[in-house]
């Protein structure tokens, strides 16, 4: 009877667990969040995948997005490369050759014109278009691990 009561119960907050601080974990590096709420396995797994679809994406010539005012859905794709934490300094580095997270919106900007030179370049590439989901997919992942986190540091998960 008394294993029905606590199954009834449902999961308990984990004790001195911050929801904020573990997505916040989870955020600066994938599977830390999960680490900090004592779910070590699940923290080594997440960490593999997230990384591991970042890598992939890299190496396929995915480009990180940037916002551009002209198209408003950009901002979505750039949000989504941000959800991957500092991680995500290494593909914009790696597609831009800095870290830039908006495209001038000047079209006679000397910088505007690099930058899509160096998009183009990348666009040209078989496996681009693979690269770039890959690291949208890593960055969705990492958002729902952040939704995690916080749903086992407040008790709704187990």
């Amino acid at each position: 009877m008394s294993e029905t009561l606590v199954e009834q119960a449902g999961p308990k907050a984990h004790p001195a667990a911050a929801p904020f601080v573990s997505c916040v974990l989870a955020w600066l590096v994938p599977g830390l969040g999960h680490m900090y709420l004592g779910k070590r396995n699940r923290a080594v797994v997440f960490f593999a995948v997230v990384v591991g679809m970042f890598g992939l994406g890299v190496v396929s010539d995915g480009a990180a997005s940037l916002f551009e005012a002209r198209q408003p859905l950009s901002f979505l794709s750039t949000f989504d490369n941000l959800a991957t934490g500092p991680i995500d300094l290494i593909s914009r580095h790696h597609t831009y050759g800095s870290i830039v997270f908006t495209l001038p919106p000047d079209e006679g900007d000397p910088r505007r014109i690099e930058l899509l030179g160096r998009l183009r370049a990348r666009v040209r590439g078989v496996t681009y278009e693979y690269g770039n989901i890959y690291l949208l997919t890593a960055g969705l992942m990492n958002i729902l691990l952040m939704l995690d986190c916080f749903d086992i540091a407040t008790g709704r998960k187990s």
